[in-house]
């Protein structure tokens, strides 16, 4: 099956599931699929797929939504409920000290967002420290595509601190959380991309169509609005020719706006 068909049979899954009010059981897209005859791999890629559809597969998307709970108030367990990996030591030890970090209240991170802007580079180490948590939240969204979390957060942490440092004394930026979150998570997605390139077959044509759906879906929550090819290319550093191939591939399921539009962060 070429890769156009395989993603047909995707994109008429998805129409299956809006005829169960958009909730599957892994048996019943397991059997949708039997004549793929895929590993246990794909079909996690898969569910991914449904999910970015806005299809809810239980067991899945309910490991998912937990996950990401835990994730953003640090209460995440040293093993997933999957079974399947393991905080690393340096990782455990680094939850804990992020847990005996200060809090930062809203009102404070915005004083800082003022001072950051008026260019007070002495505030630059406590952002920096605010959104520690916040990278490893947004980290652990891209865990288990064949990057350890441990790099996901290390190269999270090292694109922060370039970005609040490019942003004291940047008066033209509207908002600096999203500025931030902007630019992580384009960093993450471009180290899960080069994870993908390796992959051959449906687990590839998948995985990439899995990251470029959920990039247009964060740049739509951001934006407000459905993302241009130019800033799709952007936030996820992929060549336009290759993310246009996939918009056909997908048959349309991943939106693009049309024209060039500002983003106003």
């Amino acid at each position: 099956m070429d890769q156009k068909a395989f993603l047909k049979q995707m994109a008429d899954l998805v129409d299956f599931a809006r005829t169960k009010d958009s909730v599957l059981t892994k048996e019943e897209v397991a059997d949708y699929c039997s004549d793929l005859k895929l590993t246990d791999n794909q079909l996690e890629l898969v569910y991914a797929y449904l999910a970015e559809n806005q299809v809810q597969v239980k067991g899945y998307a309910a490991n998912r939504q937990d996950m990401a709970m835990e994730e953003e108030d640090g209460t995440a367990p040293e093993k997933e409920k999957s079974g399947k990996s393991q905080d690393s030591k340096y990782l455990r030890i680094y939850r804990k000290e992020l847990r005996e970090l200060p809090e930062y209240t809203e009102q404070m991170r915005r004083e800082m967002y003022e001072r950051l802007r008026r260019g007070e580079e002495e505030v630059v180490s406590s952002v920096i420290e605010a959104h520690l948590q916040r990278v490893v939240t947004l980290a652990g969204k891209y865990r288990n595509r064949g990057v350890l979390l441990e790099d996901l957060i290390q190269e999270g942490n090292l694109e922060l601190i370039t970005c609040v440092s490019m942003l004291c004394g940047n008066a033209e930026v509207v908002d600096y959380k999203k500025a931030i979150d902007h630019a992580v998570r384009s960093r993450l997605i471009e180290l899960v991309d080069a994870e993908i390139e390796a992959l051959d077959g449906i687990s590839g044509v998948l995985a990439k169509t899995n990251l470029l759906l959920e990039a247009t879906r964060a740049l739509a929550e951001e934006y407000g609005r459905i993302a241009t090819i130019e800033e799709l290319a952007e936030f996820t550093r992929m060549e336009m020719e290759e993310i246009q191939m996939y918009v056909d591939l997908s048959l349309n399921k991943i939106e693009l706006g049309k024209g060039e539009i500002t983003n106003g962060i």
